[in-house]
């Protein structure tokens, strides 16, 4: 599998966080530097990625598991520079899937990560064994939380933990040779935040909670928390968003929540300098904050001159 795109996976114990928002956002954000970046509308069974974009391919995952069509046949590319496969709201046989229909798909899945650098799962909310399998799929599985919700959060983790260590284990006896990992890896995206300081000291305050009740019990096993980064809180953009059924990042390009999502997307495609969301990268972003309210105000003032100027006479 050294071939494949990366895996990225959002998950949250519980609705309401924005999980699906962001998991758009953020791939519309990739797409735009270059990379290709497919969703997959991983929340089988009730999926909303297709509602929220007002993009509906003409085939989506049930096709593919009740043995209409083939995983690749389901992709099509989106007007947001990503690629798309789609899922199903209000489907009861696809939000329980079997053994063999999972292993179908996982087989399926890493045959058509390999034609694109990264692949994002929008899953369910909540810890059933099906959305925890497919978190731990990914390289860089993202619990999406927020300052209030932080319980959630440490849900999450617990649930992926506890069944990464199953999950080693059993791989550890079974396959002779295997070298168990050791440390579970989650990166940590704190959504609806006031400013800076509140996401950074949310992440902490979580991250403590884990290191004092998770790390340790386990055994060899431990969790290694990340923090990727803060979206401001917005609901009336978030709103504008699924009214006009673009992209939030897209729909005010100079908001903060867009330069968040901006940052956060870097942070993805550029790991090797990824250091978390620092004073340096906050300054950075409230200057070209600035900067883009400068540059719309200097647009605004030029179109009123122009509209407000008389006609010249020409000399005879």
């Amino acid at each position: 599998m050294e071939d494949k795109g990366q895996i990225l996976a959002l998950t949250s114990s519980k609705g309401g966080v924005g999980k699906t928002h962001l998991a758009v956002s953020l791939s519309a954000a990739m797409a735009k530097r270059g990379v290709r970046v497919l969703l997959i509308d991983a929340d089988l069974g009730n999926g909303t990625i297709s509602d929220r974009i007002g993009f509906y391919p003409n085939f989506n995952l049930a096709h593919f598991f009740f043995q209409e069509r083939g995983l690749k046949d389901l992709i099509e590319e989106t007007p947001f520079g990503f690629f798309l496969i789609g899922g199903e709201r209000g489907n009861f046989a696809l939000a329980n899937l079997n053994y063999p229909q999972k292993m179908k798909f996982l087989r399926n899945f890493t045959n058509i990560s390999r034609k694109f650098d990264y692949v994002v799962l929008d899953l369910a909310s909540g810890i059933n064994r099906q959305t925890v399998d497919f978190a731990l799929l990914a390289e860089k599985p993202i619990v999406v939380t927020s300052p209030n919700d932080l319980m959630s959060a440490y849900g999450a983790l617990r649930a992926c933990l506890s069944r990464f260590v199953q999950l080693e284990a059993t791989l550890s006896k079974k396959i002779e040779g295997y070298k168990a990992r050791r440390f579970f890896k989650p990166l940590t995206l704190m959504n609806s935040v006031r400013d800076f300081d509140q996401g950074k000291k949310a992440f902490e305050a979580l991250e403590c909670t884990v290191e004092s009740r998770l790390n340790g019990p386990v055994g060899p096993f431990e969790i290694k928390m990340r923090y990727l980064g803060p979206v401001f809180h917005d609901p009336a953009l978030f709103k504008k968003s699924e009214e006009r059924r673009r992209p939030v990042s897209l729909v005010s390009v100079y908001s903060k929540v867009a330069f968040c999502v901006d940052s956060i997307a870097s942070a993805i495609c550029s790991p090797s300098s990824f250091k978390g969301f620092d004073s340096e990268k906050r300054l950075r972003y409230i200057i070209q904050i600035l900067m883009g309210q400068q540059e719309r105000l200097k647009k605004d003032l030029n179109q009123k001159v122009v509209k407000g100027s008389p006609a010249r006479i020409p000399f005879s």
